[in-house]
């Protein structure tokens, strides 16, 4: 196993919240408000599943 692996993350969410709270959480409200309407309409989610109510 190769000894000079970096990993790095890139989940920079915390910062971004801490940065601009307000742009922060509009922005999580909009991805649940077009998550929302993607199951409504049947289309199929990021995980390809498609949900039918």
């Amino acid at each position: 196993m190769a000894d000079d692996i970096v990993v790095q993350d890139s989940d920079d969410r915390s910062e971004r919240m801490i940065r601009d709270p307000k742009r922060y959480f509009e922005e999580a409200r909009q991805r649940a408000e077009r998550e929302l309407k993607r199951e409504v309409e049947g289309r199929p989610h990021r995980n390809g599943r498609v949900e039918h109510g």
